[in-house]
């Protein structure tokens, strides 16, 4: 199927928001998927992850919303005023402005993230849960809790170092004692959830965990053998889009 991708920016009274919309060529209303990326990540993510799942999913029929939150990538504000808290307020923007593209099924939307994306997707859910009909967690950092003596550790006056990153010191620390274990509780739609045992960033026993405690039938997990954090050994990549694409065609028709 062919596919039209358009990027744009959303205004806000205190910032932009950039976004781009993958959609098929048709005329027609189709199924949705928005995308959450990962702390220090964007709209294309490592390696294009996600312009390669944004990409396979269009061309199977879906509607690919993927962003920005403020402070990332090419959205407004620095990276070191990122707040947890903002995000959370912009992927809840970004589903109601999906809901209102005239070419969605607002019936039909499923939220997908990776690694931090995980945790947007989750506490996303159980804020709006009468609009997600599907959820895909990628490498999901579902809990944090436990990071706040390497964040001490790494702190120089008001701000947390890392690499060529720093952020405020207080927002880092709200960021490690965030924890979304408990919406598994609340999961009442199918969930897919994707994580290598190999990943170093974010240990896989979470997904297990989190997996475990989802009450709701219809759940996915999948163990990878190798391929990191953001998957990336060629084959394995594209086997895993392949298998989420047929996975939202089942749970969004």
């Amino acid at each position: 199927m062919r596919c039209v991708e358009s990027p744009s920016v959303i205004n806000l009274n205190d910032g932009w928001i950039f976004n781009i919309v993958d959609k098929p060529e048709d005329d027609g209303k189709h199924p949705a998927v928005i995308m959450f990326h990962g702390f220090t990540g964007t709209h294309i993510e490592a390696g294009r992850l996600y312009v390669d799942i944004a990409r396979e999913l269009c061309s199977s029929g879906f509607v690919v919303v993927r962003f920005d939150y403020r402070n990332h990538g090419d959205s407004s504000g620095p990276f070191e005023e990122f707040d947890i808290d903002n995000a959370l307020n912009d992927a809840e923007f970004m589903v109601n402005h999906t809901l209102k593209l005239s070419f969605v099924d607002s019936s039909k939307i499923a939220l997908l993230g990776l690694s931090m994306g995980g945790y947007i997707t989750l506490k996303t859910y159980a804020k709006m849960r009468s609009v997600p009909k599907a959820l895909i967690l990628l490498s999901p950092a579902i809990d944090f809790s436990g990071l706040n003596r390497g964040i001490t550790q790494g702190a120089r006056g008001d701000y947390f170092y890392f690499g060529a990153y720093r952020l405020k010191l207080s927002n880092a620390l709200k960021l490690a004692n965030s924890n979304a274990m408990d919406v598994a509780e609340l999961i009442k739609v199918p969930i897919m959830i994707i994580h290598s045992k190999d990943d170093s960033a974010v240990p896989y026993q979470q997904s297990v965990e989190f997996h475990d405690r989802v009450k709701f039938s219809d759940k996915t997990l999948i163990l990878l053998d190798k391929s990191g954090h953001t998957f990336d050994d060629y084959e394995v990549r594209r086997d895993i889009i392949r298998r989420m694409a047929t996975w939202l065609k089942v749970h969004l028709s």
